[in-house]
Order: structure tokens, then C-alpha cells, then sequence
């Protein structure tokens, strides 16, 4: 007549799993409509920002190379939910990194770094958006973005010493 008695603890952990999930696609979700809104409200928010230019775009790098590096190998265990989470906040950090440097690049970055970040942060975006839409890491144009991304880190870590 009454379910079996679930332990304590998986109860527990399936309920923070599930609200994880909730929280991850809510942030992914809010990425996305900020990756889409219209560019010209973008344009309103670039302002001259203080401090040295490249020290604030190279402090931004390496802020997002570390969110996407530790968001990308988090590891879940085998529980679906907490395995979806983490894909989730991976894509998340991949749409939000690149949308975060955008943000931190202003007219007085200089063009042999801002160039560079700016192709880095849309390929972020674009790695993040393909994934949320299935491409896994082997279809052979994720694949593609995935080396250009590998790539432009690379470069934007050398001009960043």
C-alpha cells in the first residue's frame, strides 16, 4: 500500500541533485537570452573601464580559462542528474567566460590582444551554444572549435606575460 522507505541519504542527495539540475538550466538559460538580446544593448554597456587595459583583459583570461577548466572536469559520479548539472554549469562557464571577456575588452585594449580575445570569447560561445544544442566533443566541427579555442588560449596566454 505505502512505497518502500527510501534511506535518508539518497533521498537527500537525489533532491540536491534535481535542484542543481534546476539551478544549472536557469543559468544556462539566462546565458542564452543574454548571448541573443539585441547587440545594440550591448553596445550601451562598453565604457571606458579603469585600471590598465591589459592587465584587466589578461586578469579576465585567466578568471574564465580557470572557470572552464574546472567546470569541464568537474566530475558527478553516476548519478544522471548530477551528471547533467555538470554539463550544464560546463556550458555555462563556456557561454558565460566568453561573454564575461567581452565585457572586460574596451577601445583602449590593445588591438594585438583584443583581436585575439574577442575571436577566443566568440568561440567559446559558439563551443557552449553547440553543445547545448548536442554536438558532442567528436562531431568533427565541435571537434574543430574545440583545437581554435586550444589554440587562441595559447596565444592569448603568451601576449598575456
Amino acid at each position: 500500500m505505502f512505497p518502500e522507505a527510501v534511506p535518508v541519504s539518497r533521498n537527500v542527495s537525489g533532491w540536491v541533485a534535481a535542484a542543481a539540475l534546476l539551478l544549472a538550466l536557469a543559468a544556462t538559460g539566462l546565458a542564452v537570452w543574454a548571448l541573443v538580446k539585441p547587440p545594440s544593448e550591448a553596445a550601451e554597456m562598453v565604457v571606458q573601464q579603469p585600471g590598465d587595459p591589459k592587465t584587466r583583459v589578461c586578469d579576465a583570461f585567466d578568471t574564465v580559462a580557470s572557470a572552464v577548466k574546472l567546470q569541464t572536469h568537474a566530475d558527478a559520479g553516476r548519478d544522471q542528474a548530477a551528471v547533467q548539472a555538470v554539463a550544464a554549469n560546463a556550458r555555462l562557464a563556456l557561454l558565460g567566460g566568453g561573454m564575461y571577456l567581452q565585457g572586460r575588452l574596451s577601445p583602449d585594449t590593445p588591438p594585438e590582444l583584443a583581436d585575439p580575445v574577442r575571436l577566443f570569447a566568440k568561440n567559446l560561445q559558439e563551443i557552449g551554444i553547440n553543445a547545448l544544442a548536442g554536438a558532442p566533443n567528436s562531431d568533427p566541427v565541435q571537434a574543430g572549435r574545440l583545437r581554435d579555442g586550444e589554440d587562441l588560449s595559447a596565444k592569448i596566454v603568451g601576449l598575456c606575460q
